[in-house]
């Protein structure tokens, strides 16, 4: 199967599977002969670039666009790629991703699986999926908004509704009602980035909830930990068991009747002190 770049969020990792793609239609080709065809004067560029160890400049960029032989459309998508793992403008990121999801909805991997993207695009879709789990399954488009917080307005919850019918992950029986198929939804690996950018969304809604509810209706708390590499290691083990644990309870639980978020965070607040390793 050819490689479809619009797979990619990262350009790197793009560059590394464009290697791979070349290199199983000729084994013998080296970085030495892809150097000379891309115009490059280090046989060691494009492994340097794809370890992290380099940074494209405008010119690196064309030269990889020429030498991996990128159509006019890729060629666009690929810059855009660049210009987003590159940058340290956060606005400058997010205008990079627009832009991203734009070129990759027009591309045949989305309209073959919208799902795997416009999912993890807005928020309201995985919201508005859960709440359909807590509710007759005959609710009117109308309570379902109302059932939300925040609330959606019954046109864009029926227009949500038939976008998740439509990619699968809702069953509308006209005998039955609706009906939400498979629980949880895994995204696929080259999501990575949509579903980061979903997680910030949630991590922002979880900053807003603690002045729009009483303590008593939700828990929110922070604390800094200092720790070694080692209890690191294990808190994050207990986080991952903790995850575990809670998807058990929730397959057992067969009457939901409300939505809630839960949100863990345990990320560095400084670098390293240990001599021993880099900071």
């Amino acid at each position: 199967m050819a490689l479809d770049i619009y797979e990619h969020d990262d350009f790197r990792k793009l560059l590394a599977h464009l290697w791979e793609e070349k290199l199983s239609r000729n084994r013998r080709y080296s970085t030495r002969a892809f150097a000379r065809d891309a115009g490059l004067t280090n046989p060691g560029f494009l492994g340097d670039v794809i370890k992290g160890r380099r940074k494209l400049s405008q010119v690196a960029m064309e030269k990889m666009i020429a030498g991996f032989g990128l159509r006019p459309k890729e060629a666009e998508y690929f810059r855009l790629l660049v210009r987003f793992g590159q940058t340290r403008s956060l606005s400058e990121r997010e205008d990079c991703y627009r832009q991203i999801l734009t070129r990759r909805n027009r591309s045949t991997f989305t309209r073959m699986n919208p799902a795997h993207s416009r999912y993890y695009q807005d928020y309201r879709y995985p919201l508005l999926r859960a709440a359909l789990q807590c509710l007759p399954s005959r609710s009117e488009p109308a309570e379902v908004g109302a059932f939300l917080d925040p609330p959606l307005p019954p046109h864009q919850v029926s227009k949500m509704i038939q976008d998740l019918v439509q990619w699968g992950l809702v069953r509308d029986d006209p005998h039955r009602g609706r009906e939400v198929v498979d629980t949880f939804v895994e995204p696929p690996p080259h999501l990575g980035e949509l579903v980061r950018n979903l997680n910030r969304t949630w991590i922002d809604h979880a900053g807003e909830a603690i002045g729009r509810f009483r303590p008593d209706q939700r828990h929110i708390s922070s604390i800094l930990l200092t720790v070694s590499e080692s209890t690191q290691r294990q808190i994050r083990d207990k986080i991952d068991s903790f995850r575990e644990e809670v998807f058990r309870l929730l397959k057992e639980d067969r009457s939901p009747d409300r939505v809630m978020q839960l949100s863990l965070q345990f990320f560095p607040r400084s670098r390293s002190n240990d001599p021993g390793r880099k900071a």
